[in-house]
């Protein structure tokens, strides 16, 4: 600045101090910053690499720091397997990757490094795998309960089971180390489909290490979903109508109760009214209108078909 302000002393003209003083400005302003001791750190390296099998493909999953991604340049992931070795760098944004060229019964060694930006690596993180062929889910059969589905099937030992439910898309409902598992179902507030579509899978566990196979398919007809008819019906009439009531079904699944009616005028019943509780109540008909017998039939509702029906006779005996 005292080299400046001689200058502007002695012959410099104004317009020309300005523009060496903008050029001064922009060289600071574009020139790269120098690099800190940080920057030649070695890099954090993975938490950990979790290796998982399925029967098409091998996921190599990891976790990183978040706060620390920004400062890498990639991934390096090594697979080794018969003494040879292949290499893949994977944008630093990433956790997972799927490798889909493999031999079920091959041993697969995984190394992963994080490569800083000055190209500097992380201490590597191994993993291997053997994939493994597991046994097909056989012998799958249903049966359907009060409670839902239950799903059986010949068991393998050593082995354990997912559940999963198809429906548009594949959703994890269960998992057990037995041969058979309850599907619990509820149809109330939800689009009846002609079947119900469940997925066994086979699958091991160890650490860090998880092979799950293809797996089978069953479907279950909805229209075999047929609750219990109504028992103990019970009825009782007044000024204000006719109260009936009965012993509520043992199915869950139910989508509630169905009541109707036929009198002397009906050719063939009509039904008159629907409820979610074993009771209705007839206001149509009281202990002062009611001359001739009228006939109730009460049915449980399944998702697609009603149970049998319960029929009662009611009537106001004269005198």
């Amino acid at each position: 600045m005292k080299y400046i302000r001689t200058l502007v002393k002695s012959f410099m003209p104004a317009y020309v101090l300005i523009c060496l003083l903008i050029l001064l400005s922009l060289t600071a302003c574009g020139r790269k910053l120098d690099p800190t001791l940080e920057d030649y750190l070695q890099p954090e390296p993975v938490n950990e690499l979790n290796l998982t099998a399925y029967y098409d493909k091998i996921v190599i999953s990891w976790s990183y720091p978040e706060k620390n991604r920004a400062k890498l340049s990639s991934f390096l992931i090594e697979r080794e397997n018969s003494g040879q070795i292949k290499s893949l760098h994977l944008n630093p944004e990433l956790n997972s990757f799927e490798d889909r060229d493999f031999i079920f019964g091959q041993t697969y060694r995984y190394r992963i490094f994080a490569i800083n930006k000055k190209g500097i690596y992380s201490k590597p993180i191994e993993n291997s795998i053997t994939p493994k062929k597991l046994p097909e889910v056989s012998e799958i059969q249903y049966k359907i309960t009060q409670d839902g589905v239950l799903l059986s099937w010949k068991s393998e030992n050593s082995v354990m089971y997912n559940i999963y439910k198809i429906d548009g898309q594949k959703q994890k409902i269960g998992t057990t180390d037995k041969k058979s598992l309850l599907v619990e179902e509820n149809f109330k507030n939800q689009a009846i489909q002609e079947s119900l579509t469940y997925l066994i899978t086979p699958y091991i566990a160890e650490s860090n290490i998880y092979i799950e196979g293809e797996g089978s398919e069953i479907k279950v007809p909805v229209a075999e979903f047929i609750p219990s008819k109504p028992e103990e019906v019970f009825w009782t009439v007044n000024e204000n109508g006719v109260y009936i009531s009965w012993r509520e079904v043992p199915e869950k699944w139910i989508k509630g109760y169905k009541v109707y009616r036929k009198t002397a005028s009906d050719s063939d019943f009509i039904l008159i009214g629907d409820t979610m509780i074993p009771l209705f109540f007839d206001v149509e008909y009281n202990i002062n209108n009611l001359k001739s017998p009228v006939f109730y039939r009460i049915l449980s509702a399944g998702p697609l078909k009603e149970s049998e029906p319960f029929e009662i006779k009611v009537e106001v005996q004269s005198g």
